[in-house]
């Protein structure tokens, strides 16, 4: 008897703990991180506004996983070629990236931020590289800095079916 009620207390001081911890407010970093991520989702395109915006957040080297498989390590320079690059070779795509349901864990100087979204691609002059409506998920990795948070990492996998044939084309235009 004494054994039940040790293990109900002790459920119940656990239950409280975790209660406590999953309602409190967000702090100022959690809030700082998910309004870069939100940010981020409205510059997913080409526009000098765009690449500014990622050069603003993007550590010394970006690593990322696309729905695809794909590895992709840029430095803030290389990145900016490269969305040049795409824009001059298909000058009419239009991305939209809408994202919800960001979760933001910190551990010291290190943030690890997942989210789910619907991404957008259309006007390729090839259309076989429009993404309509691409549901997703991903993981992505901030570091706080010199008191900025900068991005390291983006990992992203696809909810949805991808055609067979979508895994077999070149690299976007533009892309190297």
């Amino acid at each position: 008897m004494n054994r039940l009620i040790s293990l109900l207390l002790l459920s119940l001081f656990t239950l409280v703990l975790c209660t406590t911890r999953t309602s409190s407010k967000p702090t100022a970093d959690e809030e700082t991180i998910k309004k870069l991520e939100l940010e981020g989702a409205k510059h997913s395109g080409t526009s000098d506004a765009d690449i500014a915006f990622a050069k603003s957040i993007f550590a010394e080297t970006f690593v990322s996983v696309d729905p695809l498989g794909h590895v992709t390590e840029l430095s803030p320079a290389s990145m900016e070629k490269m969305t040049l690059g795409m824009r001059k070779a298909d000058p009419d795509v239009k991305v939209t990236n809408e994202i919800q349901d960001i979760k933001v864990r910190i551990s010291g100087d290190t943030a690890v931020v997942t989210l789910s979204g619907t991404y957008n691609a259309t006007g390729h002059k090839d259309p076989r590289y429009d993404v309509p409506s691409a549901k997703y998920v991903a993981a992505n990795t901030w570091q706080k800095r010199s008191g900025q948070w900068k991005l390291l990492a983006s990992a992203a996998v696809a909810t949805g079916p991808i055609p067979g044939e979508v895994y077999q084309l070149p690299p976007p235009p533009g892309v190297q």
